[in-house]
C-alpha cells in the first residue's frame, strides 16, 4: 500500500497543467516557453526532461500554491542553461522575476553538498538564505520530490547522494516551511529506498488490518458526528493513517511490535464554517469529544493558542476509545487544515486576505505575494515570515568543501581571523570562486574562499577599517600591539637566563619587581626594552638585591652547581664559571668553534637555547658581539688560572 502512488501522473501534459487557476492569463506565454524547451530537449535527446518539468510544475502549483513565473522559470531553465536564450532575452520576453528565479535555481544546484553529513545545519542555513526569493528554494524542493519519485531512473551512486541529501537537508527544510505533506512523502520514499524490508512489512500489516481499522474508526466517529450535529457544528470527520516512517519511529520509541502501537491513525475533525471566533469553536468541539471519550490530559497539544512558527494551528488530544484503545483526535478549522497541508503559503494567504474575499478567488493574495518581484510588495508581505527563515548570516565554503557560518557583511580579512588569529595576521587576500580578491572584499552567501597568506605580511592600522566583527577588531588591535613588541620574546629570554643564573626562580612577582625598577608600565614593555638592547642586563642583579618582601631570596639548601657559581661570583664582577666536568643545563658549548679548556671564551645568551659558550676567536664572535652586546657575558674556566680574554 503506497500511500503516494496517486501523486505520480504519467500522462500529465502541458494542457492539463494549464488548467490550474494560477496560470490563467499566462497560457500563451507558457506555451511559447514550453515549445522552446521541447525544441532544445529534442536536440539534446533529453526525452524525460519534459516529464520532469511538468511533474515538478504540478508539485509547485498544487502543494506550494506558486504561480506562472515559477512555472516559466522551471520550463526555461534548460533553454537558459544551454545558452539558447540569454539572460537578457529571458528578462525582456518573460520578465525580470523569471530571470532571477532561473539564476537562483542554478546557484542552488552549483552548491557542493558532498560534506552535508558533517555540516547539516550550515547547509540547511545556506539553502534557506542563498536567494532572497523563497520561490527558488521551493522550486528546488519540488525538483527533489520528483527525483525521489523517480529514484530508480538514476545509477546507484546518484541514488545514494539523492537519498542522503534528502534525509539530511530537504526533509528538515520542508518541515521548517510547514510543507508537511511533502515532508511526509520524502520521508516515506527515503525509508522505502533505505529499509525496504521494514517498509514492506509495515505496509503489508497496514493493508491486512485496513478492514478492522475502517470498522473501528467508523464506530469511533459515529457518536462524535451525532453530538456535533446536535450542537449545530458543520464538520468533516476523517481518519488519517500515520505514515510508515512515523509508525516505525513509534515502534522504536515505544519498543513494541506493530500490533502494540496504539496510535496508528488519527481522527481529524475539521470545522467547515470559518467564523471570527474559530479558536473558541475548536475548544467547544474538544469539550464535546471529551464528554464522549475520556482524554489523557498529558497528551493535550494546544497549537491554537500557541501556533508553530510555520503558522500551524490545531488542537490535539488523545482519548480512550472503544475496546480501551488510545486514539488521537485533531481538531481544527478548514483554514487551519489548509495551513497544516500547505504550510507557509496558506498561512500568508490567510494573513493578507480580506474577510470579504470570495472563495473562488482564495489564492489571489498568495499569487500576488509570490509572483510580485521581491523588491516590492512581496518583500513587505513576507517580512515577518522572512525573519523566521532568514537571518543576517551567510555561509562560506572552504576549498575542502567545509561550510563555515559568518555574519553578513564580513570581509575576507574577517573570515581569515575567524579561521585562526595567525592566519588573519598573515592574510594577504583570497581567491573567491576562482578569482583573486583583496582583504576588504565583502563575502557573499555561498562563496568558496581560499585564504592567501604570507610570512612577510604584518597587520597595519588600516585593517581596523576592514574588519567588521568586534572580536576581530580586538584581534587586529592585539596583533598590532604584538607587532610593536616583536623583540619582547628575545628580552624575556635574556631576563630569564640572567635571573636563573643568579639563582632566583623566574616568577611573576620577580618580573613585576624588575618592571617597576626599570620604570616600565607592564611586563611586555620590560621584555621589549631588554630585547631591543635598551636595558642593561647587569643591572638585574642590583634590582633583585633591593629588599622586597614579595621576592623570595635565592634558596640556601644543599650546595648545587648554580649555588657554587653564585659563590664564585660573590664579587662585584659579572661572569660565568665554566666546568666541563659538571653536567649543567645552564650552558652549552657552541658547535661553531668547539671551545676547549684553556681557550679564551665568552658567554652568549641565545633566544631559544640558553647560554652558549664561544671562543673569542670564533668566526661568529665579531657579529655576535657587535649586533647583540646586551646578550654577551664574560666567561671563565673554573679549573684553570688562564684568564679569559676580555670581551670588548
Amino acid at each position: 500500500m503506497n500511500i503516494f502512488t496517486d501523486n505520480v501522473v504519467e500522462d500529465l501534459t502541458l494542457e492539463k497543467l494549464l488548467e490550474y487557476e494560477q496560470l490563467n492569463g499566462e497560457k500563451t506565454m507558457l506555451r511559447k516557453a514550453f515549445a522552446a524547451m521541447l525544441h532544445q530537449s529534442s536536440r539534446d535527446q533529453e526525452s524525460g526532461y519534459a516529464q520532469m518539468v511538468l511533474e515538478t510544475a504540478r508539485i509547485i502549483l498544487e502543494d506550494m500554491s506558486l504561480g506562472s513565473d515559477s512555472v516559466k522559470s522551471l520550463i526555461l531553465k534548460n533553454v537558459a542553461d544551454k545558452g539558447v536564450l540569454s539572460p537578457e532575452s529571458i528578462e525582456a520576453d518573460y520578465g525580470k522575476p523569471v530571470r532571477g528565479l532561473i539564476e537562483g535555481i542554478n546557484k542552488l544546484e552549483r552548491i557542493d553538498t558532498k560534506k552535508y553529513s558533517t555540516n547539516k545545519e550550515n547547509f540547511i542555513g545556506l539553502l534557506l538564505t542563498l536567494s532572497n526569493d523563497i520561490r527558488v528554494l521551493l522550486i528546488r524542493l519540488g525538483m527533489r520530490l520528483f527525483d525521489m519519485r523517480h529514484l530508480s531512473d538514476y545509477h546507484s551512486d546518484k541514488q545514494n547522494l539523492i537519498i542522503g541529501e534528502t534525509l539530511a537537508l530537504y526533509i528538515p527544510i520542508a518541515h521548517r516551511l510547514g510543507l508537511y505533506r511533502i515532508k511526509n512523502e520524502l520521508e516515506d520514499r527515503v525509508m522505502k529506498a533505505t529499509d525496504p524490508t521494514t517498509y514492506e512489512l509495515i505496509e503489508r500489516k497496514l493493508t491486512d488490518t485496513k478492514t478492522d481499522r475502517d470498522q473501528y474508526t467508523a464506530d469511533f466517529i459515529r457518536p462524535i458526528e451525532k453530538r456535533l450535529i446536535e450542537n449545530g457544528f458543520d464538520c468533516e470527520l476523517k481518519s488519517r493513517v500515520k505514515s510508515i516512517p512515523s509508525i516505525r519511529r513509534k515502534m522504536l520509541t515505544q519498543k513494541v511490535e506493530f500490533e502494540k502501537v496504539y496510535d496508528l491513525f488519527a481522527i481529524r475533525v475539521i470545522l467547515n464554517k470559518t467564523v471570527e471566533n474559530d479558536a473558541a469553536d475548536c475548544w467547544k468541539i474538544y469539550s464535546l469529544v471529551t464528554d464522549i471519550y475520556t482524554p489523557n490530559p498529558r497528551r493535550l497539544r494546544d497549537w491554537i493558542s500557541f501556533p508553530k512558527a510555520t503558522g500551524y494551528e490545531s488542537l490535539h488530544t488523545t482519548v480512550i476509545g472503544p475496546e480501551g484503545r488510545w486514539v488521537e483526535v485533531q481538531i481544527r478549522t478548514r483554514r487551519m487544515d489548509e495551513i497544516a497541508e500547505k504550510g507557509f503559503a496558506a498561512h500568508w494567504k490567510y494573513k493578507s486576505g480580506s474577510k470579504a474575499q470570495p472563495e473562488t478567488d482564495m489564492y489571489a493574495s498568495i499569487r500576488e505575494m509570490l509572483e510580485t518581484p521581491v523588491q516590492t510588495s512581496f518583500e513587505k508581505a513576507i517580512s515577518g515570515e522572512k525573519k523566521a527563515l532568514y537571518s543576517n548570516e551567510i555561509f562560506i565554503f572552504t576549498p575542502k568543501g567545509d561550510l563555515k557560518k559568518l555574519k553578513a557583511g564580513y570581509s575576507v580579512l574577517d573570515f581569515a581571523f575567524e579561521i585562526h588569529s595567525e592566519i588573519g595576521s598573515t592574510c594577504t587576500g583570497a581567491i573567491v570562486n576562482g578569482k583573486m580578491v583583496p582583504l576588504k572584499y565583502i563575502l557573499q552567501n555561498g562563496d568558496t574562499v581560499k585564504i592567501l597568506t604570507s610570512k612577510s605580511q604584518k597587520p597595519n592600522p588600516g585593517w581596523l577599517e576592514i574588519v567588521k566583527s568586534p572580536r576581530n577588531i580586538a584581534r587586529v588591535k592585539h596583533a598590532l600591539k604584538m607587532e610593536s613588541y616583536k623583540e619582547a620574546d628575545f628580552g624575556k629570554e635574556i631576563i630569564k637566563n640572567k635571573v636563573t643564573q643568579l639563582g632566583y626562580e623566574f616568577a611573576d612577582t620577580l618580573v613585576n619587581k624588575l618592571a617597576a625598577y626599570f620604570g616600565c608600565e607592564n611586563i611586555l614593555e620590560l621584555y621589549q626594552r631588554f630585547g631591543e638592547g635598551k636595558a642593561d642586563p647587569s643591572k638585574i642583579k642590583k634590582a633583585l638585591l633591593e629588599p622586597d618582601p614579595g621576592i623570595p631570596a635565592a634558596p640556601a639548601a644543599e650546595e648545587t652547581f648554580p649555588e657554587r657559581v653564585s659563590d664564585m661570583m660573590a664579587g662585584k664582577q659579572d661572569f660565568v664559571i665554566i666546568d666541563p666536568r659538571i653536567k649543567s643545563l645552564h650552558y652549552q658549548f657552541a658547535k661553531c668553534c668547539n671551545p676547549l679548556q684553556g681557550n679564551a671564551i665568552f658567554a652568549f645568551v641565545s633566544v631559544t637555547q640558553g647560554i652558549k659558550i664561544h671562543k673569542t676567536t670564533c668566526p661568529n664572535a665579531h657579529q655576535l658581539i657587535t649586533r647583540y652586546p646586551y646578550r654577551v657575558m664574560e666567561a671563565r674556566w673554573k679549573s684553570t688560572d688562564l684568564p679569559a680574554e676580555k670581551v670588548k
